[in-house]
């Protein structure tokens, strides 16, 4: 297992975004503060719809910073899911620079058999009785699994974060069908991360993927360069799991 024990400080943070789109910060400033608080890898992160244009831009400055920091820097995308059959909002492969290494795979809204949905509308909709957790849950999940079956790195981000918007509880999620997500990413050598910012998922949901020894990656999904590298959830996740692992 490559989680860090809680008993070791965290010295990595792999979800960081910039002025590139909703961070407050560009990334000079989040490698400064990374390298403040001791980190030794960081991933820069910035969110893409299908139309996104300035990748080149992007990946051309996490460049230019490498060469001016000992911070080990990752270039990702984030991207939400779209559709139950995993389908990503982000731009053609042949439109993302090489310099993209992996793709947070995210569930901003809710991705259903025919197209995202907001999560009020959902949440409407379970008031209503049009639809059940069950079937919400299951969408959810569905959509997760079926983006994991590709040649990019995919990595599952703050997993089960909108369930609050919905009101559904965590603990109500199918551990059968989180199982097979799990052995799904394990199939496919992708991974998932521990968010804080989101404080999600739970030790609950993550078990299966300890369990078959899937990396878990751990992040504050920083919006501002003060928050980087800054853990209470996370290492309340991974005590946690320790006990188990």
């Amino acid at each position: 297992m490559s989680t860090p024990l809680p008993s070791q400080p965290i010295r990595e943070d792999m979800q960081v975004h910039s002025t590139f789109s909703d961070g407050a910060d560009p990334i000079e400033a989040n490698v400064r503060a990374a390298e403040a608080m001791g980190l030794t890898r960081m991933t820069c992160m910035d969110h893409v719809r299908i139309g996104t244009d300035w990748l080149p831009a992007y990946v051309a400055e996490v460049q230019r910073m490498r060469e001016r920091t000992q911070v080990e820097l990752i270039c990702g995308i984030e991207a939400k899911l779209l559709d139950t059959t995993g389908r990503l909002d982000m731009p053609a492969d042949d439109e993302i620079p090489d310099g993209v290494q992996v793709v947070y795979a995210a569930d901003h809204q809710v991705a259903m058999d025919g197209g995202v949905r907001h999560p009020d509308a959902v949440r409407a909709a379970l008031e209503a009785g049009e639809l059940t957790a069950a079937e919400v849950f299951s969408a959810l999940i569905t959509s997760t699994r079926e983006c994991l079956d590709s040649p990019r790195d995919i990595v599952i981000a703050h997993f089960f974060s909108i369930l609050p918007k919905l009101g559904l509880d965590e603990a109500g999620a199918p551990l059968d069908e989180i199982d097979a997500l799990a052995a799904e990413c394990a199939r496919t050598g992708q991974r998932i991360e521990v968010n804080e910012r989101y404080r999600s998922p739970s030790a609950r949901t993550l078990r299966p993927f300890v369990q078959r020894d899937i990396p878990l990656l751990v992040s504050t999904d920083s919006h501002r360069a003060g928050t980087i590298g800054r853990y209470d959830h996370c290492l309340t996740v991974l005590r946690e799991l320790s006990v188990d692992a």
